[in-house]
């Protein structure tokens, strides 16, 4: 590093593409807090500025526009999410040696799911609150943004249940992922339902119980669907 790149006491000077990156990310955080606490359309520009302390032409400077923004949002953590999902699998796929079971490739594919939720990161509870509404929404252009990102892992899925049940239709391994989405979807939401209908026995934000019941109950489910019929 040349002394030019070092402050005199030494440090590493920031650069323009240094402070563009952090007023980025400080832009993605508050833009990603309030899409999950109000959504898409109740959110303005402006309001995400306030919240990060900048200007609403940066933000268009930026991002071009709120859809920009947005799909921005979804962008920046679903790599990471979808990478840690499929190295999951692949690794359970490769551990099990060709003898995988239900409970396995759900707790596969559950695990990372709710795994950075377990995580004291304000951030990832967010996103998992914003993916959760945008997967419930009807909203084509919202779902556009979320379509492409996490489909891999799902077809990656797909294959691994066939591999299981070799003898069901593969419609009804759709059918299957279709409900498990669901179920995601209201986990990831933390709306606290279960919470108030249990008494408080249940939290909506316990992701170890989550998974673990979600394993049991789905691995189970995997079993029961009915074997293709024969023509």
């Amino acid at each position: 590093m040349s002394s030019a790149a070092k402050t005199s006491s030494g440090r590493k000077r920031r650069t323009q593409a240094d402070r563009r990156e952090e007023s980025s990310e400080r832009i993605l955080d508050a833009a990603e807090a309030l899409f999950a606490r109000k959504g898409f359309h109740g959110v303005t520009m402006r309001e995400i500025a306030e919240l990060c302390d900048t200007k609403t032409s940066l933000l268009h400077y930026y991002f071009d526009h709120k859809m920009g923004l947005y799909n921005a949002v979804i962008a920046r953590r679903a790599p990471l999410i979808n990478a840690t999902r499929l190295e999951t699998l692949d690794a359970y796929e490769k551990e099990a040696a060709g003898q995988l079971t239900a409970e396995g490739v759900v707790r596969a594919y559950l695990a990372p799911t709710f795994g950075f939720m377990l995580e004291d990161h304000e951030g990832y509870r967010s996103y998992g609150a914003l993916i959760a509404s945008i997967n419930a929404s009807n909203d084509r252009e919202l779902m556009e943004g979320l379509d492409a990102p996490f489909d891999p892992v799902v077809q990656k899925l797909i294959e691994m249940l066939a591999q299981v049940r070799p003898d069901c239709d593969r419609t009804d391994l759709y059918w299957f992922y279709h409900t498990l989405s669901g179920a995601i979807t209201l986990s990831l939401v933390q709306n606290g339902r279960i919470d108030a209908l249990s008494g408080g026995a249940c939290r909506s934000d316990d992701f170890k119980t989550i998974t673990d019941r979600m394993t049991e109950i789905y691995g189970a489910g995997l079993m029961a669907l009915p074997a293709r019929q024969e023509e």
